[in-house]
Order: C-alpha cells, then sequence, then structure tokens
C-alpha cells in the first residue's frame, strides 16, 4: 500500500518538473498558498456560521473583561456573577472550538497530500531567494530554514517559504473574505 502511495506521489511530482527550479518553484509555492487559503476560507464559509461565531465571541470577550474587573475590585457580587456564567462561557468557547474543526475535515487531508508532493518536488532545495542573508543577522537559520546562495541571498526550502508566503498572503485574504473574527 505504501509503494502504492509513493509511487502516485512521485507521478504527480514528475508533472510538476516545470516548476521544480527557481524561479518558478517560488511562484508556484505562492499559488500553492493561496489555493490552500482560498479552499480553507470556502470550507469556513460553507460550514461554520461566521455570524454566530463573530457574536460568540464578543460575548466572550465581554465576559473576560467582566472577570478582569472582579479581579481588579474584588466586588463579591461581581465575582459570583462571573462565576455563576463561567459554565456558560466555557461551553460556549467549546462549541466555538468544534465549529473551527469542522472545515478542516475538508481540507487537511489534501493539505497532506499536497505537502507530500511538494516534498517530493523540492525536497531540502531553495525554491525561493531573499534579497538579503538573512543568516548573518540570525545564524542558527542556516540549514533550518534554507542556507546561503553565495552572490544571491538566502535560499529558502520549500516549507519556509510556504509557511511565509501563507502567513503574509493568507491572512490579507482571510481578512478580505471577513473571516478575520479571532
Amino acid at each position: 500500500m505504501q509503494d502504492i502511495f509513493a509511487d502516485i506521489i512521485n507521478s504527480i511530482a514528475t508533472l510538476l518538473d516545470p516548476v521544480a527550479s527557481m524561479p518558478n518553484s517560488a511562484w508556484f509555492i505562492v499559488l500553492v498558498s493561496v489555493s490552500l487559503a482560498l479552499v480553507s476560507i470556502i470550507a469556513t464559509k460553507l460550514l461554520t456560521d461566521v455570524e454566530e461565531m463573530k457574536e460568540n465571541m464578543e460575548r466572550i470577550k465581554e465576559w473576560q473583561a467582566k472577570a478582569n474587573e472582579a479581579r481588579k475590585s474584588q466586588d463579591p457580587r461581581l465575582l459570583q456573577e462571573v462565576m455563576d456564567s463561567q459554565s456558560q462561557i466555557m461551553s460556549l468557547q467549546g462549541k466555538m472550538m468544534s465549529a473551527r474543526c469542522k472545515p478542516m475535515l475538508i481540507y487537511y487531508i489534501p493539505f497532506l497530500l499536497i505537502f507530500a508532493v511538494l516534498a517530493a518536488v523540492y525536497g531540502n532545495t531553495a525554491v525561493a531567494i531573499l534579497p538579503f542573508n538573512a543568516q548573518d543577522a540570525l545564524p542558527f537559520l542556516d540549514g533550518w530554514m534554507g542556507y546561503n546562495v553565495p552572490g544571491a541571498g538566502f535560499g529558502m526550502t520549500y516549507f519556509w517559504w510556504y509557511l511565509l508566503s501563507s502567513l503574509g498572503l493568507g491572512n490579507l485574504i482571510r481578512k478580505a473574505a471577513g473571516l478575520q473574527i479571532m
């Protein structure tokens, strides 16, 4: 079974030869990052009541502010009110956690498959070069997130380039889609 899986991954990796080297690799990883963010957003919009999540988050923030005020003031009536509503807030937080996990059922397996293919295509090679030598300021990056490319800059491996582009672009896309509820 594992050989079949490896054969499928390697077959897909072979199809990606045109984007296996720079500069195509950098753009392809960014495209994968944006695509996965869009799949995540679509799954979230389809499987989660975003408005309810926002309302619940607001209720939790109000309760947290009240709890902080009760701790600071040590007002017995306010402390009791906070304690009485704590189980309701904990239940609400559990419900929100469950709602956040539902979309993962849609995109988690494809996400793992895509990363298996990316690992087969890129391995530990540089897919993008930052125009500065990051390892000069932060020497622990060398060999961990990438390596120095003489005369060019710091070459990042596929995982770290994906992570960098995903954090930057994914958050912009989620904000544009109105999913910044946390």
